[in-house]
């Protein structure tokens, strides 16, 4: 293709972001080495020469970073089309808020996250870790240097053979795609229409807040690591324990929120009820968790008693590895077909191979080298102690990452088999994912529970152990007895709550309340002069909630949509459906399992429609209103194809349970525009004129249609209607007409339409309103506009010149200035920085009868500019036509039309689909609470330890 001067563009963000790229790579390749060297030379003066090299290029490699960070930001803010990475992830419609979203939806910016992140941790160690700066921060900048070699975007090598090695995210559109627009010089005028847009189901505040957060504890995962393969390179095999354990804790607080956010957004915005489904991007994020928490379990071991060291650098090492292991599982493509959450494949998934054998045989290096040299205690721990039973408990809960990884990662032994397969000439065995992933995970998980609740409670009493256990024996029954006692008795209680049946519940219902109890017991009488220092109970009390919570909700849930006797008169469900769905009427309140509920009314904001609900719970007489409130599930229209995207459910929050709801249907028309073309297709419209104000009683054509009149009321220049998303040029008018049943089975039945006549961009569209009551739809003709918008020069205006206070008579009609509005907002008109807008505020006075009218001057620069206001029920029309400021006196331009002259072209048909409806869910979701009570304890305890050691030093 030939050089072409590209109109519009700016290639400045393109520029400055491709040198930050190579900058920071290269930068991170000189800290890790300066760094590298300053370890090597640490004994020597020399060491502190690079150290200083090292610090200066991870500075320029975190200026490089935020560099590239805020081209990107630059060019979605501004929606910068012309850039691959604004045309992908944002579009007109995309609200501000979303943008940090838009960010991290692509594969680059998610990477630049996690770089930013370490970017803080990075500044955070060169300020506080002391003698451990280099060896840590010769570790962290070699994982920034891969992290970087993502986003280089550099293509290399022969012929057909190109290897990609990373993906810029400051590219032009121009450079990724490969299409005939970019042949012409003014393509960016035309391509913002074309914009993909952020996913629906991540236009959610949770994610906002979520990614960040998730992503700042993979990021902190790396701080261990990075002191473990310190204490082995350097040989200080038990001193990197304390500086690392802060980090530790920290992250596991942090990346245990992080995956907590995700349950609570799934929770609140996606469709299946619930907050964990045991996908394979969740469980690719709960792996290194879980680990992370054995590390640190077998940490408290190594430094209360030297057991365990070799342990606990080997789970801080997996903890990493594992991370990255779910970088590769999310952003390879391998779980496409196994998850809905997973990334897209994007020619990376060899570089993220790389990424993690690089560190795998790093660690694997300094481990297998120094294994012999790790010192161990040569006396085992006692069975008796709490460290024993704390090494069972990390142990356990590894058991557990086996049985996850092992299914999670199917996809990959199937990728394998095949490609040794491929070499060897073999028929490979293809492993298949569970049919029903909940119920197999649950199954083994279920176990782990109960032994984790277990252990935690029961090694709270072995603290007797640390002091004269016989003189402390007494106390141990009675603290033991009593906890458990307390427990069966709690137990044997919510069982009856929870409805418990099967044995194998009970035992994990009585191990989540045995660990809150013992836990509880454990802070109150032996840490009561130590609250500083309870953490750990405080995490086991969460964990134990965690678990009641995980039973109430899941087996307690309760659909409470279900009227079987009204829906089989109404639609054909399925017998599930029937059991948890019901067809609610716009307008017509039902009963369903002790609670009436109406569907009211619905909106359309941005490209999403709102469901307004309202609930009334009724005691047991059925008659009696003990509360009530107002839901509003939505649905989410894709704004390219017009279907239906997404469904957004909404929640009622009690303290004891949650109400559920989720507009699961609405009518097929509603749904897709072509199934709504098609419906259209099917009627037959006849074409009728209606005056203003008076009635037209249309021949019936078929006979299942009751007879109607209908009546043109006005017309509204700011029309809402379900499907109208108003756009800066539109021109639409609404016709405001009212059809009234007259058959004597509804006499006098008022039903109020209103659908729009549209002009956008030199096309007219047109938005029906259907009469459900009457089985009608009507549309407002093109010719609307030529009946309703009658040029001045055929209007017969009368001068008059009004003064603030003074009134005029027109004809029957009285018109009075109130005042000036210097705020005013005119009507289909955009107004320009500089302009001076005022509007006059009158009163027009007919008959005892009051209408507001503001017609509206415009001065910009020297020139005025008129806007003629409508007084549409008196047919009245008034321009500003002149000022003079010296006497505050206005002249106006009025004249009248005959408002029952104006008669609007319409078009009805007959037997239209009904358009009121909706399938509604609702369940109520019991406990819930406990489940968000819980998982926040947990985190809350890990900080509280961290902040702990901390201040211990």
């Amino acid at each position: 293709m030939p050089d072409i001067q590209y109109i519009g563009e700016n290639l400045i963000p393109r520029n400055i972001g491709h040198f930050a790229v190579v900058l920071s790579f290269v930068a991170a390749i000189v800290s890790a080495l300066g760094y590298f060297f300053a370890t090597q030379n640490r004994e020597n003066t020399e060491g502190v020469s690079w150290q200083r090299i090292g610090r200066w290029a991870y500075a320029t490699h975190g200026i490089s970073v935020l560099t590239v960070i805020g081209a990107i930001f630059y060019v979605m803010i501004n929606r910068r089309y012309e850039y691959f990475y604004a045309h992908t992830h944002t579009d007109n419609n995309l609200e501000p808020q979303y943008l940090f979203c838009a960010f991290w939806e692509g594969q680059e910016g998610s990477f630049l996250l996690w770089m930013f992140w370490h970017v803080v941790l990075g500044a955070w160690l060169m300020k506080f870790a002391k003698d451990w700066e280099s060896p840590v921060m010769s570790v962290l900048a070699s994982v920034q240097v891969f992290l970087a070699s993502m986003i280089l975007g550099l293509h290399f090598g022969w012929g057909e053979h190109i290897i990609k090695w990373g993906s810029n995210p400051i590219l032009l559109l121009r450079e990724t795609t490969d299409a005939p627009i970019f042949a012409q010089a003014d393509y960016l005028s035309k391509i913002s229409t074309t914009a993909r847009g952020l996913v629906t189901s991540l236009q959610n505040y949770w994610m906002i807040i979520h990614p960040p957060t998730l992503f700042l504890g993979f990021a902190s995962t790396t701080i261990p690591f990075c002191y473990a393969i310190a204490g082995l390179w350097t040989k200080r095999y038990t001193e990197w324990l304390k500086p690392a354990f802060p980090y530790a804790l920290f992250s596991g607080a942090i990346l245990g929120t992080g995956i907590s956010m995700g349950g609570m957004w799934a929770y609140e915005a996606l469709s299946f009820n619930g907050y964990w489904a045991w996908d394979p991007v969740e469980n690719a994020s709960l792996v290194p968790w879980l680990i992370l928490i054995a590390g640190i379990h077998t940490h408290l071991i190594a430094r209360a008693t030297g057991q365990s060291l070799k342990t606990t650098f080997a789970f801080y090492i997996l903890t990493f590895l594992f991370t990255l292991y779910s970088t590769f599982l999310t952003r390879s493509g391998i779980l496409g077909d196994s998850s809905a959450h997973a990334f897209t494949e994007m020619g990376l998934e060899w570089q993220l191979v790389l990424f993690q054998v690089y560190f795998l045989g790093l660690a694997g290096y300094h481990f297998i080298k120094n294994f012999r040299k790790i010192p161990e205690q040569q006396k085992e721990e006692s069975v008796a102690s709490r460290e024993f039973w704390m090494f069972i408990g990390s142990l356990v809960l590894i058991l557990s990452v086996v049985f996850i990884s092992f299914t999670t990662s199917i996809p990959v032994y199937n990728k394998i088999l095949g490609f040794v397969a491929d070499i060897f000439k073999f028929k490979a065995p293809h492993l298949t994912t569970p049919i029903e992933p909940i119920a197999h995970y649950n199954k083994t998980q279920l176990w782990i529970g109960v032994f984790m609740g277990l252990l935690s409670a029961g090694a709270q009493f072995l603290r007797f152990k640390e002091f004269n256990f016989a003189g402390y024996k007494k106390t141990f029954f009675i603290h033991a007895g009593i906890s458990l006692a307390l427990s069966l008795v709690l137990t044997t209680i919510a069982s009856q709550w929870i409805d418990v049946m099967a044995w194998q519940y009970k035992l994990l219902l009585f191990s989540g309340i045995f660990t809150v109890i013992s836990n509880a017991e454990y802070a109150v009488t032996f840490l009561k002069g130590r609250p500083q220092a309870a953490g750990s109970a405080v995490s086991h009390i969460g964990f134990g909630l965690l678990i009641v919570g995980i039973l109430a909700s899941g087996l307690n849930k309760k659909w409470i949509s279900s009227n079987r006797f009204a829906m089989e008169s109404l639609i054909n469900f399925t017998e599930e459906q029937f059991n948890k769905n019901v067809l609610l009427m716009k307008g017509l309140p039902l009963f369903m399992n002790g609670y009436e509920v109406l569907y009211e009314s619905d909106t359309t904001i941005n490209h999403r429609r709102f469901f307004t609900l309202n609930f009334k719970k009724k005691a047991e007489d059925m008659k009696t209103t003990v509360d009530s409130f107002t839901l509003r599930p939505f649905l989410h229209y894709d704004k390219k194809t017009g279907k239906v995207s997404a469904n957004n459910p909404d929640t009622k929050r009690l303290w004891n349970y949650d109400i559920f709801t989720l507009v699961a249907s609405i009518p097929p028309g509603e749904q897709d525009p072509e199934i709504a073309r098609q419906e259209e297709d099917s009627l037959k419209y006849i074409i009728h004129e209606v005056a203003m104000g008076e009635y037209l009683s249309p021949k019936i054509q078929d006979a299942k249609t009751p007879q109607y009149s209908v009546q043109f009321e006005g017309y509204d220049m700011k029309p809402k209607h379900p499907k109208y998303i108003p756009e800066e040029k539109d021109v639409a008018v609404g016709v405001k007409l009212a059809f009234t049943r007259t058959d004597k089975k509804a006499e006098d039945t008022v039903i109020h339409v209103m659908p729009i006549v549209l002009l956008r961009d030199e096309a007219v569209y047109q938005l029906p309103s259907t009469v459900n009551e009457l089985g009608l739809r009507v549309h407002a003709d093109a010719g609307v506009f030529e009946k309703l918008f009658m040029p001045e020069k055929d209007l017969k205006f009368k001068t008059y010149t009004l003064k603030e206070g003074g009134n005029i008579q027109f004809g029957d009609k009285t018109i009075t200035f109130d005042g000036v509005n210097p705020n005013a907002q005119p009507k289909g008109f955009k107004t320009q920085e500089g302009d001076l807008v005022m509007g006059l505020k009158l009163n027009v006075t007919q008959n005892g009868r009051t209408f507001p009218a503001e017609p509206i001057y415009i001065i910009r620069g020297t020139a005025p500019i008129p806007l003629r206001e409508e007084v549409e029920e008196l047919g009245l029309h008034i321009v500003v036509s002149k000022i003079n400021p010296q006497e505050r006196a206005f002249t106006l331009e009025i004249a009248e039309r005959d408002p029952k002259s104006i008669k609007v072209p319409i078009s009805i048909a007959e037997q239209a689909p009904r358009t009121d409806y909706l399938v509604l869910e609702a369940s109520i979701n019991p406990g819930i609470n406990y489940v968000w009570s819980g998982i926040c304890m947990m985190m809350i305890g890990l900080a509280m330890a961290m902040f702990y050691r901390i201040k211990k030093g």
